[in-house]
């Protein structure tokens, strides 16, 4: 086998490798994710946990404060009450994330599979909570009392303005919780990386025939791998060539 074709195979492991490395993390990152999400919403909706006072940051130009509440529509509040769309439109999400990975050569990028994972993350964390899994129900004196709440929970709140403003008149940030921070996270790396240049990185499936034609190249007619040359060997004159005449 030629230098050239060993070098290639040497690649193209090498790229096999860091593709393998790459689906651990991007399910390590899935999972401690939506850990995070859950476990976060399961310390904060606890009927027994009690919040802290409101926090200054930047001298009291921002302010941060963990509350309860419950979105029944997208990000920022968008589409209240079409809980069951966003739950549809989350599966489409989630086969989108591996069809991307898997399919089109996400996992060849570092880039693209910590934003996928983290994507993945923040959309099965608010899934979770769209498909009512989290048992909360409508309390008593509303027309659904009693009743599973299909809605994802927030509890992170954050306020802007000048310090001396009343916390009722300064802009209130729309609560939002740990799912959300990973998908808005994933959602600008995949922003970022649109305006990268183009890199190297090869698809599996080209991945996959560059192999095979190495091997194709590095073996004989039946499957049997040629010979390398040897200097000190003189090959054999091709068939049908004249026998030379000896010498007078």
């Amino acid at each position: 086998m030629s230098d050239e074709g060993g070098e290639t195979i040497a690649e193209a492991r090498r790229l096999e490798t860091g593709t393998s490395r790459a689906v651990v993390v991007f399910f390590a990152l899935a999972c401690v994710g939506l850990a995070v999400d859950l476990w976060s919403k399961h310390v904060a909706f606890d009927p027994h946990f009690v919040p802290g006072p409101r926090q200054p940051i930047a001298g009291g130009w921002a302010t941060f404060e963990l509350t309860t509440s419950f979105n029944e529509g997208a990000l920022f509040g968008v589409g209240q009450g079409w809980t069951w769309l966003f739950a549809l439109l989350s599966l489409v999400a989630v086969a989108g994330v591996f069809f991307w990975m898997f399919r089109l050569g996400g996992r060849s990028s570092a880039w693209l599979t910590v934003a996928l994972g983290l994507i993945l993350a923040g959309t099965l964390g608010n899934l979770f909570d769209r498909a009512g899994c989290h048992g909360e129900v409508y309390p008593e004196g509303l027309v659904r009392a009693g009743q599973v709440r299909y809605a994802v929970r927030d509890f992170l709140l954050f306020t802007f303005g000048q310090p001396e403003t009343p916390i009722g008149q300064r802009y209130h940030y729309p609560v939002f919780n740990f799912a959300d921070v990973f998908l808005v996270t994933g959602a600008i790396m995949l922003v970022l990386k649109s305006f990268q240049a183009e890199e190297d990185d090869e698809p599996e499936e080209a991945v996959q025939e560059r192999q095979a034609a190495t091997s194709d190249e590095s073996a004989g007619p039946g499957g049997l791998t040629t010979p390398a040359s040897n200097p000190g060997t003189t090959p054999p004159d091709p068939l049908g060539s004249p026998p030379e005449e000896p010498a007078s």
